[in-house]
Formats: structure tokens, C-alpha cells, sequence
């Protein structure tokens, strides 16, 4: 019996979702999971890691440092991006519904196919540090280098 309720107790563990306020979403991140949907990466260093199609919605990333990341193809709906630094990351192909990129850093970020349209607290000056195509969709009124 004792077995069993370890057992209950390791898959409940495995399979719950990643609490705000604890290092478990980035040591998942870190460790090569990309899905962390709700994962709270608040301030933590993630550059050079990839979540590449990954489910990252609602995401607390604000003031994360994103330099170089691979985001492309991943789902970031209603995540917070508040402060981050996206310097060089890859976020092409990615839905940022209800997003909030307010103050979010971009350098040298490519943007292929990304959809901006519904992203909230985007700006002018933010878009001149991303490059993207026809395909990348932007909030009325904005515009953005092409990736060359």
C-alpha cells in the first residue's frame, strides 16, 4: 500500500503544472523541455536556451534575459515580456496573443512570420531592433525592418 501512495504521490508531482514562484519552470527550460505553459521565468537567465514550438502560454518571461534564444514556432499567448531583453532571439513563426511586450528589449531580433497584431504595449522604436517578412502580422499603425 505504502508503494502505491508513492507512486500516486511521484505522478501527481510529474504531471502538475509549474507553480509561480519556484525555479522548477527554469530548470524545465533549462533541461530542454519546451512546453511551460503558466511557468513562472521571472528575471532568469535563458539565453542561448530553446523552446522552439513550445506551449508557453501565460508565461511570466518579464525581465527574463531571452539574448539569443530560439522561440520560433512557439505559442506565447497572453505571456508577460515586460522588461525582457529579446536581443537576438528568434521568434519567428511565433502567436503572441495578448502578449505583453511593454518595455521588452529588441536587438537584431527576427520576427519571420510572427504574429504581433494582437500584442500589447508594442511600439514604433521597439519594431526598429526586429526584422521581419510579409508573413509577419503587426498591430495597426506599426511597421518593421525585412529581415534581409
Amino acid at each position: 500500500m505504502r508503494f502505491a501512495a508513492l507512486a500516486v504521490v511521484i505522478l501527481a508531482a510529474a504531471f502538475a503544472p509549474v507553480q509561480a514562484g519556484t525555479t522548477l519552470g527554469v530548470d524545465s527550460i533549462r533541461a530542454g523541455n519546451h512546453d511551460c505553459p503558466h511557468c513562472q521565468l521571472a528575471g532568469a537567465d535563458l539565453s542561448g536556451q530553446c523552446v522552439k514550438g513550445g506551449d508557453l502560454t501565460g508565461a511570466d518571461f518579464s525581465g527574463a534575459k531571452l539574448v539569443l534564444a530560439c522561440m520560433s514556432k512557439a505559442n506565447y499567448r497572453d505571456a508577460d515580456f515586460r522588461g525582457a531583453d529579446l536581443s537576438g532571439a528568434n521568434l519567428s513563426d511565433a502567436t503572441l496573443d495578448g502578449a505583453d511586450l511593454t518595455g521588452a528589449i529588441f536587438s537584431a531580433t527576427q520576427a519571420r512570420g510572427t504574429d504581433f497584431s494582437h500584442a500589447k504595449g508594442l511600439t514604433e522604436a521597439q519594431l526598429q531592433g526586429v526584422c521581419g517578412d510579409a508573413k509577419t502580422r503587426l498591430p495597426a499603425g506599426l511597421t518593421l525592418p525585412r529581415c534581409e
